[in-house]
């Protein structure tokens, strides 16, 4: 018999995707089908299968399972007129300026649910941090570290899928990586199409339109395209700023929620239904005074046997800083 090491990096994302798919299919639909978030490098092609684990992003702190899928209160102004403010005072802003000895620090701090059965499932705390230094193309650094799971499902059967767990337990791949460029699995860690992406909105809605694919639906594929760019926290102030005049010209993108709290900063949740995903809601979280992209949610719609309606299916906390020093 022939035997070969596992795949790994972009190798292992290729072999596995076709098999995440065909999971998720099988448990919970799942809006993000393009993150760089996804995954990354498990270290075997095995550990991903119909009755192993399945591994999504995301991040609840500060958050309950379950949150009502509309808003707790009446709206002050509509999603389009929040994402206008926010893009107002975001392409005022300046980018953080990264000196020679510095770093862009993007911590993206995450927890999802994790199905280490066919009806069973764990919230799993993980989180993502890349250093990126002032010369782009000198050493850059990812650190990678998951926790233990912080919730389990369904509710009724809590104690008996944490004893599954713990028999076996799951989790994220924790490792510190280093890479010239930032190309820890061979490609730039900055995605490439943002020096391409127009910065005039009108432009970039065309733009967007035209790249978005791979969804239940081409407005959910527009909402995503920009959603996971904002979530690397590597897209400039005027970018940003158009992106957040984008999403409100999609059609459905409403305020779904008007006071979420993530990784301790509390903002606007603006996003989604998708009728072809069992109503799943999908939100950006923005604070619309200081036009930060705080993070996002995806909420579980139609509910089923291990996750009820209104449960966090995955979530992210996204920071970014500038720090003297790099692990």
């Amino acid at each position: 018999m022939i035997t070969m090491p596992p795949p790994e990096g972009a190798a292992l994302d290729a072999a596995i995707t076709p098999i995440r798919r065909a999971v998720l299919e099988q448990t919970v639909a799942r809006r993000r089908t393009r993150s760089r978030w996804t995954f990354g490098a498990l270290g075997t092609v095995a550990a991903v299968t119909v009755t192993a684990t399945v591994l999504v992003v995301g991040n609840v702190t500060g958050a309950s399972d379950s949150v009502p899928i509309v808003g707790s209160g009446p709206q002050a102004a509509t999603a389009a007129e929040v994402l206008q403010r926010a893009a107002d005072v975001t392409v005022r802003t300046s980018d953080p300026v990264v000196v020679p000895g510095q770093f862009r620090k993007v911590e993206v701090q995450e927890a999802s649910q994790a199905f280490f059965t066919e009806d069973m499932s764990a919230l799993v705390p993980y989180s993502i941090t890349v250093y990126q230094p002032a010369d782009p193309s000198a050493q850059w650094t990812l650190v990678r570290d998951s926790g233990q799971p912080t919730q389990y499902f369904p509710a009724a059967k809590a104690a008996e899928a944490e004893s599954v767990w713990n028999r076996d337990p799951q989790g994220y791949p924790v490792e510190t990586l280093h890479a010239a460029g930032g190309a820890f699995y061979g490609t730039p860690w900055t995605p490439a199409e943002l020096a391409e992406m127009p910065r005039d909105p009108a432009a970039l809605y065309g733009w967007v339109s035209d790249h978005a694919t791979g969804s239940a639906s081409h407005e959910e594929a527009m909402t995503t395209l920009i959603t996971d760019d904002l979530g690397t926290g590597m897209v400039p102030a005027d970018l940003r700023s158009a992106m957040y005049q984008v999403l409100a010209k999609i059609p459905g993108t409403t305020i779904t929620h008007d006071a979420v709290t993530l990784d301790g900063r509390t903002g606007i949740g603006i996003g989604r239904d998708e009728a072809a995903r069992q109503g799943e809601h999908s939100e950006i979280v923005i604070d619309p005074q200081s036009g930060d992209f705080i993070g996002t949610r995806t909420l579980v719609g139609a509910g089923n046997p291990t996750l009820p309606e209104g449960t966090v299916f995955d979530s992210t906390a996204v920071t970014t800083t500038v720090v003297d020093s790099a692990p």
